[in-house]
């Protein structure tokens, strides 16, 4: 009982929301209502979700000693004791043959090269990219990409360049939040949170912050008003900007007023205002592709 109530932790179930990003790809490609495939596309969900969840283990493993100096990091269930080392990974390693065995039976050979690809990355992450400087900020929208052509490649759609650029310039604005984040807590709890944290500051972090941000509005606002979008969706696709704007306007103020920028997932789930956003944003979008400019 005490190993089934600490696996939700241990895997980070609430992560893999992240791993809707898979989706996109079909979902813009105007797939997502095709039942067959949809079952298709469900599974190679779960076989990534998985595979993560093993990846999260191995990290929890090599960041335990920072992890529980970090006021809330060391609640995760190794860094707590609540779970030891060795059975986390075995866990991790029967997550491993699972989502694998899985690949091999239903996936096609490019997808299972992309989950060969997101593992051995997150390893030279976990041990290495994640102590170099600014790298480490966008080694992380890397694995955000990977999701996206992952996902692209069991659809059978290929990515195009503004939907990898939304993508990327997402997840790195995420990924720049949460160390913003860790910066605040250095300073306030004189304690070491990460390797790098010492060579950063905030104004450096609201320099870069507002630079990604403003990319990212600019790259989504120009592909809502391109000639492909019109053509293929709605003349009135723009309009999706509306929610575009109020959510990342509500993700900056929490970052720079209310300094609450450290999970993002937890944000989401929290913030009924950004939430609300992001729903209304997914139910327009719909409504543009599918239906494009007829009423509904």
């Amino acid at each position: 009982m005490k190993l089934i109530k600490t696996l939700p932790g241990l895997l980070r179930v609430n992560s893999w929301v992240k791993n809707v990003l898979i989706i996109f790809p079909a979902f813009f490609g105007k797939k997502a209502l095709t039942v067959n495939f949809s079952l298709t596309l469900v599974l190679s969900v779960v076989v990534f979700s998985l595979l993560c969840s093993g990846v999260y283990i191995i990290n929890d493993v090599a960041d335990v000693r920072s992890d529980r100096m970090h006021p809330v990091k060391k609640f995760r269930p190794i860094a707590a004791g609540k779970i030891s080392v060795f059975n986390a990974l075995a866990i991790c390693f029967l997550l491993f043959i699972i989502s694998f065995s899985l690949a091999f039976k239903f996936l096609n050979t490019i997808a299972i090269l992309l989950l060969l690809f997101y593992l051995v990355f997150n390893l030279l992450y976990t041990f290495y990219l994640k102590h170099l400087l600014i790298i480490e900020f966008y080694s992380i929208a890397v694995f955000f990409e990977i999701r996206l052509f992952y996902g692209g490649t069991v659809a059978g759609i290929p990515i195009s360049h503004w939907l990898a650029l939304t993508v990327f310039f997402l997840a790195s604005l995420v990924a720049l939040g949460k160390r913003r984040d860790d910066v605040l807590l250095q300073a306030n709890t004189a304690q070491s949170i990460r390797t790098n944290t010492k060579y950063y500051n905030v104004m450096f972090f609201d320099t870069v912050i507002t630079i990604i941000s403003s990319l990212l509005v600019f790259i989504y606002v120009i592909y809502s008003v391109s000639d492909w979008v019109i053509s293929n969706y709605s003349k009135n696709f723009y309009l999706t900007n509306i929610f575009v704007i109020l959510g990342l306007s509500k993700y900056l103020h929490t970052i720079f007023v209310e300094k609450k920028s450290g999970d993002p997932v937890k944000l989401l789930y929290k913030d009924k205002f950004l939430l609300t956003c992001v729903l209304l944003w997914i139910l327009l979008v719909f409504k543009f592709i599918y239906y494009g400019d007829a009423p509904l």
